[in-house]
């Protein structure tokens, strides 16, 4: 790589979401094949603090512009300073330096209603400036492939799939404290990972919850119950319990003790947190929708998304194949070496 790579840090200080997840881990894997020589660098606002440190990636503090100021001024005007090429990891790119993007899904195109007006005037505007002046897209999955050539009317060869992966699991340690934290008892409960954001679907849990009396449910997630109710209009079950927040070692804890982690999404790109749960030998109940088929095959339980009216021990009485060959499938190593290879080849 004789050009150099300038990747969009942005994503380093904003909340770990699947999309910075996605980020963090494909570098960290990046940094393990690279050498100095390949000259590639971060490039962060000038007050960032507790920026990590990389073996062979550096880190460039560049701009007096902060967010998507610095982003769309401060980033671009480096990389075009310095005769670069821009990598942008979670879906917005700098107007002026589209080079290379990971569109991780077009959720705003295909469902407009799950997002504000001010979100999706933004990113409509980016996007049609953009896409067809980037030089290398790359996704996580092949129906976001798809999905980017159905809206934008894109060749699927411009397009790369690299998916997501598990292997950040390994390194959180089960809090052995959390069902006590949270009072809840081992193999006595279903658990989902949900927040007010409508392509999540808490309705279907809660109406699950409803569904099925005898059974317990707890959804961490930033949930406000304040807002739930006038939000969408029904009453939390009482067999339902809202945990709020939990660290990435107590979702583990509470993944590998429950009866089965849920996922009923309307829309995903990839959907990492099956799949985590998927590592600990958590039985997965996912949506039959979006992306849900191609990544997890027969090692899941599928649903409606649209139809609550589950009997989950029923469902869950039946077999599965083995975890085994959807782990097999994904490593953050082998994403990160897919994408050496376009960097090498831009």
């Amino acid at each position: 790589m004789s050009k150099k790579i300038i990747i969009n840090g942005k994503f380093l200080f904003q909340t770990v979401t699947g999309v910075q997840r996605y980020a963090r881990e494909v570098l960290l894997e990046l940094d393990k094949i690279v050498t100095k020589d390949d000259n590639i660098e971060i490039a962060v606002s000038s007050d960032s603090k507790n920026v990590p440190e990389y073996k062979n990636i550096s880190v460039k503090k560049i701009g007096r512009f902060k967010g998507s100021m610095w982003e769309q001024i401060s980033l671009p005007l480096h990389v075009i300073k310095n005769f670069g090429t821009c990598v942008n990891l979670c879906n917005v790119m700098p107007i002026l330096t589209p080079h290379i993007v990971v569109i991780h899904d077009v959720s705003f195109k295909s469902n407009p209603t799950f997002y504000s007006r001010k979100f999706r005037i933004w990113y409509e505007l980016v996007f049609k400036l953009c896409i067809h002046r980037i030089k290398r897209i790359v996704t996580v999955s092949e129906f976001s492939r798809n999905e980017i050539c159905k809206y934008y009317k894109l060749d699927k060869n411009k397009i790369e799939v690299i998916p997501n992966a598990w292997q950040h699991y390994v390194r959180a340690e089960c809090d052995e404290n959390a069902l006590k934290k949270y009072d809840l008892k081992k193999n006595e409960y279903y658990f989902a990972m949900s927040s007010l954001s409508p392509n999540k679907n808490f309705k279907w849990i809660a109406e699950a919850a409803k569904n099925n009396p005898g059974s317990y449910f707890a959804v961490a997630g930033g949930i406000n119950s304040k807002v739930f109710g006038t939000e969408y209009s029904f009453d939390l079950p009482k067999n339902l319990k809202l945990l709020g927040y939990v660290s990435d070692e107590e979702a583990k804890a509470l993944m590998q003790d429950c009866k089965a982690f849920l996922f009923p999404t309307f829309y995903e790109g990839f959907g990492i947190p099956p799949l985590e749960a998927l590592t600990v030998g958590a039985k997965v109940v996912v949506s039959d929708a979006s992306c849900m088929r191609e990544i997890f095959e027969n090692s899941v339980y599928y649903i409606d998304p649209n139809n609550a009216d589950v009997d989950l021990e029923k469902l869950l009485s039946s077999p599965v194949e083995s975890n085994e060959k959807i782990l097999n499938k994904f490593s953050w190593e082998k994403s990160s070496e897919k994408l050496a290879h376009i960097l090498k080849n831009i």
